[in-house]
């Protein structure tokens, strides 16, 4: 069994293109159901962090693929992020 302060450790990585896209950072619980529904992960700073950084991603729960020892698997649609670089370029 994992344990919260084991997961703050861990990369999250998107298999679908082998991006690091942060760090776990918090969780979501669905009080009702007794279940995590989500988690957010903390995306890479800009700039060492001087230039702040980016919101928390948020992950559903079905995206996980994996918990592994060092790294967390998941296989999101990378569609936010194309349209953040597509904002960035206009």
């Amino acid at each position: 069994m994992t344990n919260y302060w084991d997961m703050i450790e861990k990369d999250v990585i998107n298999i679908k293109n082998g991006e690091v896209l942060g760090r776990f950072d918090d969780v979501e619980i669905d009080t009702k159901a007794g279940k995590i529904s989500a988690f957010y992960i903390e995306e890479a700073s800009r700039f060492m962090g001087m230039l702040g950084k980016s919101k928390a991603r948020k992950i559903k729960w079905e995206e996980i693929l994996k918990i592994g020892m060092d790294v967390i698997i998941v296989n999101v649609d990378d569609e936010i992020n194309n349209s953040r670089i597509k904002d960035m370029l206009e």
